[in-house]
């Protein structure tokens, strides 16, 4: 069994340093945010875009679909495509934060890697568009000069744009490499799927049909279904239900009060299974749930 890789005392240091306040920090590096937690928390509901999640401090259990990833500092874990999860930060305190690097994909730097690189050479593996591997040490040294570069405008500028790909050199090189080689492939089917995934994001609240989703992917209805649930863990129409309630959610908590509305807004045409499917997925009804989300103890 290989030795966990450490994560150096300054990389800890750095996500420290350059997190704020809230939970979720931009910083001068569009493509990579800081995650903070100084306490555990329960399950909460989001959609990941296509990153890359570095952990240098804590522990997160994330759940997508039915299939539990650990995220700890000697593993990173990684999105291909936009997915909803259920994460739940288990190891942190205010001594000793969880502390996150969220690192997102860009796909035209992932098409050019894969024109200079080839297709991987380690075999196809399942393809799922989330996953989890080991922490190598390159990577680890590459995420820690990659913050340093927050120190100053110039390193940023000229350097931080080489080490992100190398981060994602790396990334590519793991035993998950036919993954994102499929996401820089244009035309590939993987790359049609994330397509209308994108559109089921954008159009949410319309009445989405499989059929249409895989006329747009060129693709069978039934061999839509099943590579859509390969990469995504859920059906076409599950994850279109859980995009609904994450936004129906998100609206309750900050802009609309009314549930009824609420539920016409995000595309149910009945309101009392919008509150049956949210209650399902979220533990409460909404008319209870609101109350924590306007606390911010829910959300």
């Amino acid at each position: 069994m290989a030795a966990r890789t450490t994560i150096p005392p300054e990389l800890i240091d750095l996500a420290e340093r350059y997190s704020g306040e809230g939970p979720i920090t931009d910083t001068a590096i569009d493509s990579l945010k800081i995650v903070r937690r100084d306490q555990k928390t329960g399950p909460k509901h989001s959609l990941y875009e296509p990153s890359i999640c570095f952990v240098v401090q804590g522990e997160k259990l994330v759940t997508v679909g039915k299939t539990l990833y650990r995220c700890e500092p000697s593993r990173f874990f990684a999105t291909a495509a936009n997915v909803p999860v259920v994460g739940e930060v288990v190891k942190a305190s205010t001594g000793h934060p969880y502390l996150c690097l969220f690192l997102k994909l860009n796909q035209k730097m992932v098409f050019d890697l894969v024109s200079e690189i080839g297709p991987p050479q380690n075999g196809a593996t399942p393809e799922v568009g989330v996953f989890a591997d080991d922490v190598s040490g390159p990577l680890t040294d590459a995420f820690l000069r990659l913050m340093r570069t927050l120190g100053n405008e110039t390193d940023r500028s000229v350097l931080a744009p080489l080490i992100i790909k190398e981060i994602l050199y790396y990334v590519m090189k793991s035993r998950f490499a036919h993954v994102l080689y499929q996401l820089g492939v244009k035309g590939s089917q993987m790359q049609r799927i994330f397509g209308s995934i994108e559109r089921i994001r954008r159009e949410f609240a319309s009445s989405l049909t499989v059929e249409s989703l895989a006329r747009m992917a060129h693709m069978s209805p039934s061999a839509y279904y099943q590579k859509f649930k390969k990469v995504t863990l859920l059906s076409p129409i599950q994850f279109q239900k859980h995009i609904r309630l994450q936004e129906g959610r998100r609206l309750l908590a900050t802009e609309v009060e009314d549930v009824t509305s609420v539920a016409f807004m995000v595309g149910y045409e009945s309101p009392s299974q919008f509150s049956r499917e949210y209650s399902r997925l979220f533990g409460l009804p909404p008319s209870k749930d609101i109350k924590n989300l306007r606390m911010g103890a829910g959300f």
